[in-house]
């Protein structure tokens, strides 16, 4: 099957994200082709010392795009294991990273995030401007939830979208069976109110 145009678009253009310090930028990257590490770990593989590694992870988590997700044990002692939230995620693919890799990772990494799941499944076939947007909510909200991935559903269909692009975005929420059902109850609600607005 040929690639939708909006699939070609996604994968030719590079759409700004956050302006990252360059060890930041580094560490986002490391973490969207690794498993999750310590910040010592990050370190060695970045070759940077342990200082400013350990300052560059503060910064990226109180900007929420890296997390605490699991503990490492050595020598009777626990050290947190990092990687991306959502907007982290996002803002790797602002970077270029395929969303494919990252679908891998957080399926692994996060195995009961369907909503995430659907989302990095989908992305592929939006608007490249609305990853940027996609961005903002998530980090606005500080989360990737059902309203949050509904806002970006619904502000991708303001684009114009060929039809075999709604086929292919379709076609992968079908895979997700739950949140196929609560998008269609979503959309008849909000269908049915705007048709109120219309007809007042």
């Amino acid at each position: 099957m040929a690639k939708s145009k909006t699939s070609e678009h996604m994968s030719s253009v590079k759409v700004g994200g956050n302006n990252l310090h360059p060890l930041q930028r580094l560490i986002v990257l490391n973490f969207a082709e690794s498993e999750p590490q310590t910040i010592n770990e990050t370190a060695k593989v970045l070759g940077k010392s342990y200082k400013p590694t350990w300052s560059a992870f503060n910064s990226l988590e109180k900007k929420k795009i890296i997390q605490k997700v699991d503990v490492k044990k050595y020598q009777s002692r626990e050290y947190p294991l990092f990687w991306l939230t959502a907007e982290g995620m996002i803002e790797a693919m602002l970077e270029g990273v395929d969303r494919v890799l990252l679908l891998e990772k957080a399926r692994k990494i996060f195995p009961d995030e369907r909503i995430l799941h659907c989302f990095l499944e989908m992305v592929q076939q939006m608007n490249p401007l609305i990853l940027g947007l996609a961005g903002s909510i998530v980090r606005s909200k500080g989360r990737l939830g059902f309203v949050e991935y509904m806002s970006v559903l619904i502000s991708d269909a303001t684009y114009e979208t060929d039809e075999d692009t709604m086929n292919q975005l379709v076609s992968v929420l079908k895979r997700y069976p739950e949140e196929y059902a609560k998008t269609k109850d979503y959309i008849e609600k909000m269908i049915k109110q705007l048709n109120r607005l219309i007809n007042d």
